[in-house]
């Protein structure tokens, strides 16, 4: 298929990025038409028939198992490896609450970190004595490597830290990271809120322990759903925080006075019951992603937008560009001087316009997905170049 009928064809599928110039994808990926139609079919099914039925429930058991197949194809690894998730911050918690701490422990994570990493490390800090070690990155355009290597040590127990980084969408050099860890036994734990979805993750090939994403983000699918893969060796090592009937073998616990046998797969942390609509629709918009799509088409598709939208900027006279050119994909964060990123924002959105302010470096972020076109990115530069410097004239643009 020719590639402008190719992005037509999507962009038919999917009507918020025609509706809007849809540049925030990194907040919540547009839903393509497959997602509305599997959500809406499975709550009328429910509706209609009962969600007690037994066919519903084998239904349910196979659709679970669908999702996690969508996940392992997508991240490379094995479906058993899969747990099913609300968000990315439910996998981050479940491995870092899944050490057994110790006072003196420590956790290596970095400056860039999305609160979703930050509040369960701190948590474990607050609660067991660990002691958090904090790279400092700048943008992540430096020697990522060397600076986190300066901080592991033997107490290294966890290294929390994101593939793409979620303010200045820098990719960070995980496979490298990841040695360093596991020479003092540390396991490694990674947010792929950013980067699942926009560039290719083998986490086999990576040798990360534990990858947590999220399903509403660059995969467009639903909102509460998203997923966490765990190594063999995290599973060996993790112990389950929450623990509900979804954890355990069947039969466990049952009578009172059984014995207690989480599942020997990743699901033992799914806990508990799943919002299915969300789960069809999140299989829904993964096999769209898949097969209609392709993972290897949207990889370079978002590369090529990101870099373009990257050296449109880069031409604008008092543009500063966060984003390392040779450390990115789809996101760019940029500062316009002159401008406060939050006015920016509100005012790009009265154009209809949709990118955000970060707070942590304070700027502006677009994250230009596979659905867009070069002319999204153009309206975004002429409508920068007349809202500075309306900006300007009404004097609420910062010092």
């Amino acid at each position: 298929m020719h590639k402008d009928t190719k992005i037509e064809v999507i962009r038919a599928a999917m009507p918020a990025v025609r509706e809007h110039i849809y540049l925030n994808t990194g907040t919540y990926g547009p839903m393509p038409s497959v997602v509305l139609d599997a959500m809406r079919s499975v709550t009328e099914r429910e509706f209609a028939n009962g969600r007690i039925t037994r066919e519903n429930y084998e239904y349910t058991t196979q659709l679970k198992a669908a999702a996690r197949q969508e996940v392992a194809f997508l991240l490379g690894c094995r479906p058993d490896q899969i747990a099913l998730t609300r968000h990315t911050t439910d996998g981050i918690n479940l491995a870092i609450m899944g050490r057994n701490w110790q006072p003196g422990d420590e956790i290596v994570t970095t400056d860039m970190e999305h609160p979703g990493a930050q509040g369960p490390i701190f948590n474990v800090a607050r609660r067991f004595g660990v002691t958090v070690r904090t790279a400092r990155l700048g943008t992540g355009a430096g020697d990522v490597v060397s600076t986190i290597a300066r901080l592991i040590r033997p107490q290294t127990r966890m290294v929390v830290l994101s593939h793409l980084t979620w303010n200045t969408g820098a990719v960070l050099p995980l496979r490298e990271i990841t040695e360093l860890a596991h020479r003092v036994g540390a396991l490694v734990v990674i947010d792929g809120a950013q980067s699942a979805g926009s560039i290719p993750v083998n986490v086999k090939e990576l040798g990360v322990d534990v990858y947590a994403i999220p399903g509403q983000k660059w995969l467009c699918g639903p909102e509460g759903t998203g997923a966490v893969y765990f190594s063999d060796d995290a599973l060996d090592q993790l112990q389950l925080t929450i623990v509900g009937y979804a954890s355990l073998v069947q039969g466990a616990l049952e009578p009172i006075g059984g014995f207690f046998v989480p599942k020997p797969t990743a699901e033992r942390f799914e806990v508990g019951g799943m919002h299915m609509p969300a789960i069809a629709g999140q299989v829904a918009a993964l096999q769209w992603l898949r097969e209609t799509v392709g993972y290897d088409w949207i990889y370079s598709r978002i590369a090529d937008l990101g870099h373009y939208a990257w050296h449109r900027l880069a031409e604008l006279e008092g543009v500063e560009i966060l984003t390392p050119p040779d450390r990115m994909a789809g996101l760019v964060s940029f500062t316009v001087h002159g401008c406060d990123p939050q006015q920016l924002v509100e005012a790009l959105a009265d154009r209809n316009i949709i990118v955000r302010w970060i707070a942590h470096p304070y700027s502006v972020r677009l994250s230009a997905g596979f659905y867009n076109t070069e002319d999204d990115i153009e309206h975004l530069i002429e409508a920068l170049l007349t809202v500075r410097s309306e900006l300007a004239k009404t004097g609420r643009a910062s010092g």
